[in-house]
């Protein structure tokens, strides 16, 4: 057994000591001892509490790292003994609670359990993971499953492309950095271009479709629209004219509205343009219709871009009109 010289000192029953309370009222607790006659009843309680704790440490750092505490001056073998009695201490309570790293995992129960309890399954045997494995795309590139990629969708932060490599690619940034997003086709040898389409819920049925091919003329297979109204052109031209409808010169911008209200009012009453015209409304023009009295008169006023006004000489007469702006 290692020896402990630190002895509690005056810990007997008869020990002639002070009282705790009387020792907690005493002067010298906060001053210290002052000139004049020493009270053994006192010093011995000061002997007593430094010694009493010192043994107790003391024996604590016999007991735990089996050596001798011996008092010899020698406070660097002190220091070395209460460190070993720490670490045998905290190594004997705590192993067993506690994981150890440099056991790596080994001092687990059920290691079993304890993977499961992580949920990584067979996950936690593997040494690495391919891409495939987890489900993301190879960085070299390649194919993900026979159904392609299923995202809301992909992302690009730039605009690298692998050189004279013939696909599709997605980019984002490519003119002088201005924010802008591209769809590139590499021909190849091929003629190019892109193909939208639409198509019915289980695929069988084509419902609509957009090319552009390899020169950028752009084709589709029913309207262009504009504002949600129709655009004709001299290779696009309305089938027939409606009741009401507009028409945009795309060189200049001018357009031209026209419709029918079939039962007009003697009160001031707005109207609604086909369209808003973007800049200006110049004029709106009306017309009584067909087989109207012509002693009666409708009158017609641009209110703003988007309304117009009219009043007729009485209720439930018809009207056509026709309207100018860009």
């Amino acid at each position: 057994m290692a020896k402990n010289d630190f002895k509690p000192f005056a810990t007997g029953e008869s020990a002639n000591v002070l009282s705790q309370a009387d020792y907690e009222a005493l002067d010298a607790t906060a001053n210290g001892f002052q000139t004049g006659i020493a009270r053994s009843e006192q010093l011995n309680k000061v002997w007593r509490q430094a010694s009493t704790i010192a043994s107790v440490v003391a024996s604590f750092m016999a007991d735990k790292s089996g050596n001798n505490v011996l008092d010899d001056g020698d406070t660097a073998a002190l220091q070395a003994t209460l460190l070993k009695a720490l670490l045998n201490n905290s190594t004997s309570q705590l192993d067993g609670r506690y994981l150890q790293s440099g056991k790596n995992l080994a001092d687990l129960n059920n290691v079993a359990q304890a993977r499961g309890n992580l949920g990584l399954g067979s996950l936690a045997l593997k040494n690495g993971l391919s891409a495939a494995e987890v489900g993301a795309f190879p960085a070299e590139g390649g194919t993900i499953g026979s159904r392609g990629i299923k995202a809301p969708g992909i992302f690009v932060d730039n605009h690298t492309m692998p050189g004279s490599s013939q696909g599709m690619y997605m980019q984002w940034n490519e003119s002088n950095g201005i924010g802008e997003g591209a769809l590139i086709c590499n021909r190849g040898t091929g003629s190019g271009g892109f193909v939208l389409r639409t198509v019915n819920s289980d695929n069988s049925v084509e419902t609509g479709r957009v090319t552009i091919n390899g020169n950028g003329d752009l084709n589709t297979s029913r309207y262009l629209t504009e504002m949600g109204q129709r655009v004709f052109s001299p290779n696009n031209p309305a089938t027939q004219f409606s009741g009401a409808g507009w028409f945009k010169d795309i060189a200049t911008g001018f357009i031209i509205q026209w419709g029918v209200t079939s039962n007009g009012s003697s009160n001031i009453e707005n109207h609604n343009y086909n369209i808003a015209f973007p800049r200006a409304a110049l004029v709106v023009i009306g017309s009584l219709g067909t087989n109207q009295d012509l002693g009666r008169v409708v009158y017609l006023q641009v209110a703003n871009n988007s309304v117009f006004s009219s009043r007729t000489t009485s209720s439930g007469i018809g009207f056509c009109w026709i309207a100018l702006g860009y």
